[in-house]
């Protein structure tokens, strides 16, 4: 598969993060799945009649793209019961926020990737700025500056949703500069809660 053909997304995890990528990608023009436990509850009810509600398993077959936006601490268990075929594109946007991070590995990104089978492509994006941002990532005076990093075709993929999304996506490196990406998140959290800056602000990129 190469970039640019990826017409499916499945988003594993229907929590702000997840309902907020839902909408933004569905309102671009994505084919968008929304992969979870019991497709069935009640609570499901109020998304967009179009997009369609399945299992996790099955939004993972039907998907060229996967983005992984559960909690933190329901990782292990999604993983251990998907399987993502060579060739998929797996993007991780959870962060540790008030848990440890899982099997003392350094970092969420380090984790979803060893248990990732081979040619499964890899990139950690969408964790670095507020939930009710992601579905929509212009603000009034620019684009909110979205850190990627990972395997060179998932950051392709990863760079043209964010893009869709209004971001300006910018690619770090491969998977051994993961951790940047995640220690922007801690910076954006620390900022926003900390010291009393509140949700509603991203960063930008200025050049002269």
């Amino acid at each position: 598969m190469t970039t640019g053909t990826q017409t499916s997304v499945a988003v594993l995890g229907a929590g702000p993060v997840g309902r907020a990528l839902v909408d933004g990608l569905h309102r671009a023009g994505r084919t968008v799945r929304v992969g979870v436990r019991s497709p069935d509850d009640a609570k499901y009810q109020d998304l967009d009649a179009a997009i369609e509600v399945v299992t996790i398993e099955a939004a993972v077959a039907a998907s060229d793209v996967t983005i992984l936006a559960v909690p933190a601490d329901a990782l292990g268990s999604v993983l251990s019961t998907t399987s993502f075929e060579p060739g998929h594109i797996v993007i991780d946007a959870c962060n540790a926020v008030f848990t440890a991070m899982p099997e003392g590995f350094d970092s969420i990104g380090d984790f979803v990737a060893s248990r990732l089978g081979p040619g499964v492509g890899f990139v950690k994006a969408f964790n670095t700025i507020g939930a009710e941002h992601l579905g929509n990532g212009a603000f009034d005076d620019g684009r909110a500056f979205l850190p990627i990093a990972g395997d060179p075709l998932a950051v392709e993929a990863a760079t043209e949703l964010a893009t869709m999304l209004g971001f300006d996506a910018v690619a770090l490196g491969g998977r051994d500069v993961i951790g940047m990406v995640e220690d922007h998140a801690r910076l954006w959290i620390h900022l926003a809660f900390r010291c009393g800056w509140g949700r509603d602000f991203g960063f930008t990129r200025v050049q002269r």
